[in-house]
Formats: C-alpha cells, structure tokens, sequence
C-alpha cells in the first residue's frame, strides 16, 4: 500500500457514508451540472441501454431516468458498497439496473451495445495513456449515432503537466502503483480532454457545460 495513493476499492469503500453530500459540496452548480449530464439524453420510453462508468452512488442516474425512466443501466464501479447504496437507492427501477464490481478497464464490453455511455467524476483517476486507451473501448461498444457523455474535473495546461510530472517522479520510487487501481487525480486539461476524444474517433466533441474546476463533453459516434 502507498502513503500517498490509497488503493481506489477501498478509498471508495470507506466513503459511501456522506458521499453524495460531499460531492454536492464540491460541485460547482451541482444541479446544473449533473443536468447537463443527462442532457444529450433524447426524452423517451423505450428501454435504451447506457452504461455508466465508474458509476459510485448513481447521483446521475436521478436525472437520466427523467428523459429515459425505462433506461436499462449497466453500472460499473470497483465500490461494492457504492454499487449497494446504488441499488438501494433506485429500487423502484431495480430491475432495469445490473450492477459490476470490477474495473472498466478490465472488463469486456460487446461492440455496438449501448446507446450512452455516461461517466461522472472518474476519469480524472487515470493518466493519458489509459483514458485514450478506454475511449477507443467505448468508441467501438457505442451503437452507430450513440454518444459518449464525460462530466469532470478539468484544469489548466500548466496545472495538468505539473500533476503529470509529480506522479511519473512518484511513480520512479514506487513502480507497483498503477493508475486505474489507487486513488489519483490527474484532471485533463479541456484541450487535452477534447484532442483524446477526436484521437479516439469520437465526432462532432463537444463542450455542454464548464465552471472554472469541472466541464461536461459529449461525443458522438
């Protein structure tokens, strides 16, 4: 175990008490922003498939189900115990709601299966190489004219290369930490975050809603 970098299962696991309330305290216009979430989410009935990643207590899941209330969601999340206060939560949509324990990077995902691909507030956790690494994943898993939603952190260039430069230095030390498994922030900056996209294939990127620490993109298929 690192002193600096909790492994992400358990930091997850030790804080689903109070999570939602913490996270409503640090989001710069919460409300609006897990809106904007939701968003490029067409209103309908049908039972449309959306995966969401990294999917925590499923505070966006509440305003996804506004525009898609028989949205089948595939919630992925290392968090037991975050996917469990998920459940509950949403019992009254539990049988359109599958839960996985496990890493978005690891598992497998059928080509051209979903319809959204939601993620709020988790991707800042992996450095370059992975994030590019798992939007082509989602490119391939999203059916012809899906989209590809990102709610996150975001912060300046300069910001962005010295968090980058802290962690590889870390990293020297400490070989066996690995992005994606322990607690780490490294936020693209908004250049970076939309070059991966359109470096990934993703068309017509788009930015919905920004506040100085955090933006909402969608991308398209």
């Amino acid at each position: 175990m690192s002193e600096k970098y909790e492994e992400m299962k358990s930091f997850f696991d030790a804080r689903v008490s109070g999570y939602d309330e913490k996270m409503a305290a640090t989001i710069e216009e919460y409300d609006n922003f897990y809106r904007n979430v939701a968003t490029p989410i067409e209103k309908t009935d049908k039972p449309i498939e959306v995966l969401d990643l990294g999917a925590g207590t499923g505070i966006e899941l509440e305003y996804i189900f506004e525009n898609a209330p028989n949205a089948r969601i595939t919630a992925v999340d290392l968090s037991e115990e975050m996917l469990k206060k998920l459940v509950k939560k949403y019992e009254a949509h539990h049988k359109q709601i599958r839960t996985i324990a496990d890493s978005y990077l690891s598992i497998d995902l059928a080509p051209h299966s979903y319809d959204y691909i939601v993620t709020v507030m988790s991707l800042h956790h992996l450095m370059p190489a992975k994030k590019i690494y798992l939007y082509k994943k989602l490119r391939e898993a999203l059916i012809s004219g899906g989209a590809f939603i990102e709610g996150d952190y975001i912060v300046s260039t300069e910001e962005e290369k010295r968090l980058l430069n802290e962690f590889y230095q870390y990293k020297k030390n400490n070989p066996l930490i690995e992005d994606g498994e322990y607690h780490i922030d490294i936020p693209f900056s908004e250049e970076a975050q939309m070059q991966a996209l359109k470096d990934a294939g993703f068309q017509n990127v788009n930015v919905l809603f920004r506040t100085p620490r955090a933006n909402v993109v969608v991308a398209n298929v």
